[in-house]
């Protein structure tokens, strides 16, 4: 199967979750947010998916990856996620740091 661009296999999306939650030796600083380009956003949550809101999902790769994936969420609270239909876990985010804020608005 081919994914549309940022989409990432479904068993790779629920391991690397399941890293993420399940994790005991990462400090708890050591990711304080992740950049999401809105062109990427735009482009593949749009209205003609039904999608009421989004969710995101922390997660790390198998490689120690830091990743935030996103899916649609229906009017139910409801993860849509179906790949057969085209509803898609999706990775489109860099984390911080790599890419942080030049202001700490945090640390006031």
């Amino acid at each position: 199967m081919e994914l549309p661009k940022h989409a990432v296999l479904l068993d790779d999306a629920k391991k690397w979750i399941s890293n993420w939650q399940n994790r005991n030796d990462i400090d708890g600083m050591s990711i304080r947010a992740h950049i999401i380009p809105v062109q990427d956003v735009n482009d593949i949550f749009n209205k003609d998916k039904g999608f009421e809101q989004y969710r995101g999902y922390n997660a790390i790769t198998d490689q120690g990856e830091f990743k935030f994936l996103m899916v649609g969420v229906d009017a139910y609270g409801n993860d849509i996620v179906n790949y057969e239909d085209g509803f898609y876990v999706y990775d489109m985010t860099t984390p911080c740091p790599s890419v942080c804020s030049a202001e700490k608005w945090w640390n006031l």
